[in-house]
């Protein structure tokens, strides 16, 4: 899933994630996301950028929003995936590789 997951607020995201863990195998199992994660307090060249889509996020979306890693570990878990690697690239967003087991 790519831009999707910051449209919606956290209650949504888990209701998406959850419908994701059923419809994916148990053992072998996961889904991407690419989206961004943001860094609190981050001086890197994506982070004021990130910063400003989640000011869009608000203004555009009802309870739409850009996540930091807490958070969306938070998202994750509620969702059925206990597991999951965040993948940094040199774009603005980041690859979340999330896992059921």
């Amino acid at each position: 899933m790519q831009w999707i997951m910051h449209d919606w607020s956290d209650e949504d995201c888990i209701k998406i994630l959850k419908n994701c863990r059923e419809a994916i195998p148990e053992k072998t199992g996961k889904i991407i996301i690419v989206e961004v994660v943001l860094q609190p307090g981050g001086d890197g060249p994506f982070d004021k950028v990130g910063l400003m889509l989640d000011l869009a996020m608000l203004t555009h979306f009802s309870g739409g929003k850009e996540r930091t890693e807490v958070e969306w570990k938070k998202i994750l878990e509620e969702g059925g995936f206990s597991s999951y690697k965040i993948i940094k690239i040199p774009a603005l967003q980041s690859i979340i590789e999330a896992y059921p087991l």
